[in-house]
């Protein structure tokens, strides 16, 4: 269906090169037509003209902003044309549809992008306009691949800065990095300067999570309670927290990291989520506070309104999975493999992650992770059997007040826990993971992770809701045992449990496995990626958020306060290397988290993951996955991969021409 579209797009645009463009006009805008005929202006005389012009399309990666793009024909004097954005939101189907003739024909796509990106005899110059509501600014730029030169780009500049109303208010924002390295040319030439920090800095409204949602809008003080928090609250939050229960929509006062375990729970429960500075305090949502509301969340802009029982019935029935999920069991006795021996068929008897680490490290060069074994499900599933906690888990949920009450099952899963926590681990098993630990990782601490059955799964992330251990170097079988203890209780924690139930996962089938590995304890950077573009299908891409390590905040994926990551999106599409920075680190001043080296780096191994379990994977998907720059010599380093569930809709989807 999609190779039939794109022949019928580009049959019709071979058959329309030539034709004329119609200049647009704004008396029907100005007698109130929702759009203004019409395919470009050769100026923006006034903000009517601006109207007409102007899309607002959710593939832009700040929300509150309006595009115009841009194109500057080079070999027509450098005529100007002010594309109508909502008709022509790609350039080229612009210039392929009226800028092509037989003298000076306009090449297939390919070519076109090759040339009029990358080339120094383009004929083209192809920029765009935005205006920043957020901040009251208008910007200028280029796309991150472009490589025209600073005298050309001060050219463009000024020709379009002559053709609008707002040309005193006009800035540049250096996209290409060899712009961004050029800022003190840019203001040599007359040419004010935006950055790409100081317009993050301004954001007031960040859409994490697009969708509509029903529930009663509830403000949360502090770290949300999993017991008080129900799955019918749209949730005010003053703060990000490290953990969210299940909850029907998400606004924070600060904003969020994009890939932490908040956002990701978010995307991966299909939770509206968005962050709005000065939430707590807004007045359109203190007006509806406790009533029953329908919050909608789009990448441009959000909205909040009553809702009825009715309507929120039929809601909240849409919100679970329709079929129930199995997870993977086996209770074989395989030992303590190594990390390295793992695929992904042993999530049933080592959990997912160890399992996928272990695909992670068949992939060889360019994809190192720490030495590691696994604990498997063998020995969980004895000790649960041996302190009488699986009898105790059968007979608290065969209880309707367990079932029916929240309170209830808090105490009843708090009682689990203490259970495993205080039982005996077997001791000839505590000493053959210590003596494994002392052969691996003599002199290094040692992290004891969770990798259960029902996390880090296709349709099933569980981001953030088992617990794992760091313990001294050369630990003694005491304390190897507590931390053991520690991460098999948390299969029971109450935010687990109902994760699970809202997933509809059989919880009688749900075993904790233990990854082992040595601790990294060197890291300069921590950083978190997803092999996608999430604002753009049309733009394939890797989303990289880095931050500096070993400073207050926390990891990237747990950023609090307003911890701002550097955010970059490397593009995959072509082969020349081409990203943007998106956000630079709060943490650095302005200096970036990642040399472009190692941006390319980490960009360069992503792709080599996302073809990995692309081909081992029951269905494609996008990858989630965590790495560390460690040490003086920031050697690369991952740590865990898992599917990322994506959308792209919310107009995120492959743009297309509006022809006639």
């Amino acid at each position: 269906m999609l190779v039939r579209r794109a022949f019928v797009v580009t049959a019709l645009l071979v058959a329309c090169a030539g034709a004329r463009p119609r200049a647009v006009g704004t008396a029907a805008l100005d007698a109130g037509a929702p759009t203004a005929a019409g395919d470009y202006s050769p100026d923006v005389r006034d903000e009517a003209m601006w109207r007409a012009l102007a899309a607002s399309p959710g593939r832009q990666v700040t929300a509150h902003t309006e595009v115009v793009k841009v194109i500057i024909d080079l070999e027509d004097d450098e005529r100007v044309y002010f594309l109508q954005s909502r008709r022509w939101e790609i350039h080229y189907f612009f210039a392929s549809r009226f800028l092509s003739s037989l003298a000076r024909p306009v090449e297939d796509h390919g070519a076109f992008n090759v040339r009029e990106y990358r080339r120094p005899d383009r004929r083209f110059i192809l920029g765009t306009l935005t205006r920043y509501r957020d901040q009251n600014v208008w910007a200028y730029d280029l796309i991150a691949g472009d490589t025209l030169d600073v005298a050309r780009t001060v050219r463009a500049f000024e020709a379009v800065r002559a053709r609008v109303y707002f040309g005193a208010a006009l800035r540049y924002r250096p996209v290409p990095p060899a712009h961004e390295a050029a800022v003190a040319q840019f203001a040599a030439a007359n040419v004010p300067v935006v950055t790409t920090q100081a317009l993050f800095g301004a954001v007031r409204y960040q859409p994490l999570n697009p969708g509509d949602a029903i529930g009663w809008l509830r403000f949360v003080q502090g770290d949300p309670d999993p017991a008080r928090v129900r799955r019918n609250d749209v949730v005010v939050l003053d703060r990000v927290p490290l953990d969210l229960p299940v909850c029907a929509g998400i606004i924070t006062a600060e904003l969020q990291a994009p890939l932490s375990h908040v956002a990701v729970l978010a995307t991966n429960r299909g939770t509206p989520d968005m962050a709005l500075r000065g939430a707590f305090e807004d007045p359109r949502l203190r007006a509806l506070e406790g009533r029953l509301v329908r919050l909608r969340v789009t990448p441009q802009e959000w909205s909040v309104e009553p809702a009825t029982q009715a309507e929120a019935e039929r809601a909240w029935e849409r919100m679970r999975p329709r079929v129930a999920m199995t997870p993977p069991l086996s209770d074989a006795d395989t030992g303590l493999p190594d990390v390295a021996t793992l695929r992904y068929g042993d999530v049933a008897t080592a959990g997912a992650k160890a399992a996928q680490l272990g695909e992670l490290a068949a992939i060889g060069a360019g994809v190192a992770v720490p030495r590691a074994f696994a604990v498997p499900f063998r020995a969980y599933l004895d000790h649960l059997r041996g302190s009488g906690v699986d009898a105790m888990l059968r007979e608290a949920r065969a209880r309707a007040d367990f079932r029916d009450d929240p309170q209830v099952r808090a105490r009843a899963l708090a009682a689990v826990r203490e259970r495993i926590r205080g039982a005996p681990v077997d001791a000839a098993l505590v000493e053959r993971v210590r003596a494994r630990v002392a052969a691996m990782f003599p002199g290094r601490r040692v992290r004891l992770r969770s990798s259960t059955n029902a996390e880090d799964l296709p349709g099933f992330n569980g981001a953030g809701l088992y617990r794992s251990v760091a313990i001294a170097a050369d630990p003694t079988s005491a304390q190897l045992a507590d931390a053991l203890r520690d991460v098999w209780s948390s299969t029971w924690s109450l935010q687990a449990y109902e994760e699970r139930e809202f997933f509809r996962i059989d919880h009688a089938r749900v075993a904790m496995g233990v990854l082992t590995q040595e601790s990294i304890d060197d890291d300069a950077v921590d950083g978190v990626a997803i092999t996608a573009n999430p604002f753009n299908e049309g733009r394939p891409a890797v989303f990289i958020n880095a931050q500096v390590a070993g400073a207050e905040g926390g990891a990237v994926t747990a950023a609090r306060g307003d911890d701002v990551p550097e955010q970059v999106l490397y593009y995959t599409y072509g082969e020349e290397r081409e990203f943007e920075r998106l956000s630079r680190s709060s943490r650095t001043n302005g200096a970036p988290v990642l040399t472009d080296d190692e941006v390319a780096r980490v960009a360069d191994a992503l792709r080599l993951i996302h073809s990995r379990f692309n081909r081992t994977l029951t269905r494609e998907s996008p990858m989630d996955v965590e790495f560390i720059l460690a040490g003086r010599e920031r050697r690369l380093v991952f740590v865990q991969a898992r599917p990322y569930p994506i959308r792209w809709d919310h107009d995120r989807g492959t743009a297309m021409p509006l022809a006639e």
